[in-house]
């Protein structure tokens, strides 16, 4: 059975410390940092990803070896309202896509995916959602 990863690019990265973030340390660990090709958008408190093939145009986040992949599944689903427990047309889709990481190394990695239309949706150049949310000073740190 081969390695797998997910990424993550919005609230379920470490900076935010928010109580979901304990799912990623429970069912993962930790492999660095990374970006996909694509474009972030500011949802509504949080951000969503669209995949694109223009290569300049990247979204860091960090990627995750995954150690119980149902277990996390079975949560992140839930959480990303993507579950049968939600109507279709979901908000995200769950799917492998390429991530870069250091040195230029390409990985598959499981990515949350933005499902519906962009249009009147804030950009966020810079593809950094942790950056962004600091300039609002929104970021949120664990004490410990």
């Amino acid at each position: 059975m081969s390695d797998e990863f997910i990424f993550v690019y919005g609230t379920l990265r470490q900076e935010f410390a928010l109580p979901v973030h304990d799912l990623m340390k429970r069912y993962c660990q930790f492999h660095g940092q990374g970006s996909l090709c694509g474009h972030l958008y500011q949802l509504d408190s949080y951000p969503g990803v669209v995949e694109s093939t223009h290569g300049r145009c990247r979204v860091h986040g960090e990627l995750y070896l995954i150690i119980n992949k149902d277990e996390l599944f079975l949560l992140l689903d839930d959480y990303e309202q993507c579950s049968a427990n939600y109507p279709k047309p979901h908000e995200y889709l769950r799917k492998q896509i390429d991530i870069t990481v250091r040195d230029g190394i390409v990985c598959q990695a499981w990515v949350y995916i933005y499902n519906r239309a962009v249009a009147g949706l804030v950009r966020i150049p810079s593809g950094d959602y942790v950056g962004h949310m600091r300039g609002f000073g929104k970021v949120r740190y664990n004490a410990g």
